[in-house]
């Protein structure tokens, strides 16, 4: 291509560029981009448009082409930036780390360095990164931002508040990082502080959504709360962000309920989760055939007496049923015995079981080797108490998996009014797919027919292993039933166990503000106040002559 010619296309790049024509620069012909591969500031252009194009293969195959003619710093971490994308996470690491080798105070190839090993859970290497990043560039917020948020997964709160303290430092209108500190707060049972917070991120972003959802689940709002008003108008906008909407909706649904008017709560209630619906690729025939697989493959299934299994010395609490049946209060009460950790709703289990693939194994008793070997020692990393409380509620699908991978554990499984628990999930903001069946009365229902009828199957098949607390009677009774319990795990009784609701544990469940209050009696009577709202559960409920 003779010079003039090569400046044409050159200049025709850069027109495009300003022009922000990112796909046609990204659709020109692999000779065209041949021509460029040794000319850094085009690469830079063609690699962005790719990126802005999702091409990211074509921007990986320029950028290692251009490192021949210009292995800088800034190519390398573009690179790293563009595996990452792809999730090609080793190589990421390779390219941030080349990058760094070449420019040692790279603040942002550090930082993204860090982004990537936290993503494989190499969290000391991430830990140490961001901390590199902030010393290469110590007003690098986003690297404070991400090192809080790293502390907080990790549950090391007090490094968390103050790294998020110090991007406020950074940028006082950081409004995430208030709704984080609040979060955390809320976390602690520090419910004040956590509304202050709250508040806070609020006033300076009023079209955050995440704040007021948190705001609104701390206590009863009246109709003189400042954030009712708001809300009141960002509902009436035509423009709202549609992830955000739903948020909204959720949070002056929960408003409504609070001051009386139950028609509003119910109309936001309905249109908030039936946009959240539709985010999903939900299908109730799927969950109905994961169901069936269970009882199929359990049913030919026998407890192995597993002689070659070694005693662990940690006894795992496994406390389970659907979702809002009272497992967060029931973890809460336990945990406060001297003799258990309470580790919350972990996803070890279901990882662990998965991973195992358990329906394609031809030998089941290697398989259930695996998988108790996989959990125990993971569980063991949490606690060097005696007994920890696992309290995932979805466990109850794998209760099969427990009593033959884990005989020497305990389950308790938590039984409560079939409309309590319908209402309580149809009503709750949950952000998971897993949970996806909550977003619909029809599939709430459903789903619950589903769960006693899978209860049902396992308490035929070992009844005499699985310890069931009826929730209503639990609370009526409490005094009585508590001891009760605690017999049933064979763990002596200690006299704090009754003041539950003073046991400063980190909780992060939908059920934060409950576990931390007395006994509450009357709370699976509540959904008798909306009746004429949930005739779609009550109908299919009745249906199958399901008393509630």
């Amino acid at each position: 291509m003779s010079n003039k010619n090569f400046a044409v296309e050159k200049q025709n790049i850069i027109d495009l560029f300003k022009q922000k024509k990112f796909s046609k620069i990204s659709k020109i012909s692999p000779k065209i981009r041949s021509l460029f591969e040794d000319q850094a500031d085009i690469v830079k252009i063609i690699v962005m448009s790719d990126l802005n194009s999702k091409n990211f293969s074509k921007a990986e195959n320029l950028l290692i082409k251009a490192l021949i003619y210009n292995n800088s710093a800034e190519f390398n971490y573009i690179l790293g930036n563009t595996l990452k994308i792809q999730d090609k996470n080793d190589e990421a690491i390779i390219a941030y780390k080349k990058s760094l080798e070449l420019n040692e105070n790279f603040s942002e190839a550090y930082n993204n360095l860090a982004n990537v090993q936290k993503k494989i859970e190499r969290f000391d290497d991430a830990l140490l990164n961001y901390k590199n990043a902030i010393r290469s560039k110590e007003d690098n917020i986003e690297a404070y931002y991400n090192l809080a948020n790293l502390f907080k997964s990790l549950k090391n709160y007090d490094e968390a508040i103050k790294n998020y303290k110090n991007v406020i430092k950074l940028n006082p209108n950081f409004s995430d990082a208030y709704n984080n500190i609040g979060t955390i707060y809320s976390i602690l049972g520090k419910f004040n502080d956590a509304r202050e917070f709250y508040l806070k991120s609020i006033k300076i972003n009023k079209f955050f959504a995440e704040p007021y959802k948190n705001y609104v689940q701390l206590s009863k709002i009246d109709q003189k709360d400042e954030v009712f008003e708001i809300l009141k108008e960002i509902v009436k906008k035509k423009d709202l962000d549609e992830e955000q909407k739903e948020v909204f909706f959720y949070s002056i649904s929960k408003i409504y309920f609070d001051v009386g008017d139950d028609d509003l709560a119910f109309k936001y209630l309905n249109l908030a989760n039936k946009l959240k619906l539709t985010k999903y690729d939900y299908s109730f025939n799927k969950e109905k055939k994961e169901f069936k697989k269970i009882k199929e493959f359990f049913s030919q299934k026998k407890i192995i007496n597993l002689k070659n299994f070694k005693k662990n010395k940690i006894t795992p609490i496994f406390i389970l049923g659907m979702p809002r049946s009272g497992t967060s209060l029931i973890e809460q009460i336990i945990s406060n015995h001297s003799e258990v950790h309470g580790a919350g709703e972990l996803d070890l289990l279901p990882i662990t079981v998965k991973n195992s693939d358990w329906k394609n194994s031809n030998d089941f008793e290697e398989t259930l080797q695996k998988v108790r070997k996989n959990y125990l020692e993971k569980i063991s990393l949490l606690s060097n108490k005696n007994y920890i409380t696992d309290k995932l509620p979805g466990n109850f699908k794998r209760i099969g998996f427990i009593l033959n991978a884990i005989p020497d554990s305990k389950i308790i499984h938590l039984e409560r009014n079939p409309m309590a628990i319908c209402w309580s999930n149809y009503k709750s903001n949950f952000n998971s797919t897993g949970m996806a069946f909550t977003l619909n009365q029809e599939f709430t229902a459903m789903y619950y027919l589903l769960y006693r009828d899978l209860m049902k199957f396992w308490k035929e098949k070992y009844s005499e292993k699985i310890i069931n607390v009826n929730y209503e009677s639990f609370v009526e009774n409490f005094e009585e039933e508590i001891k009760k319990l605690f017999d049933q795990l064979n763990l002596k009784w200690e006299k704090q166990l009754y003041d539950f609701h003073k046991n400063e544990r980190p909780v992060e469940t939908a059920s934060l503000i409950q576990v931390r209050s007395k006994i509450y009696k009357k709370s699976s009577e509540q959904w008798k106040n909306y009746k004429k709202h949930l005739k779609a559960m009550t109908d299919i409920l009745s249906l199958n002559n399901v008393e509630y």
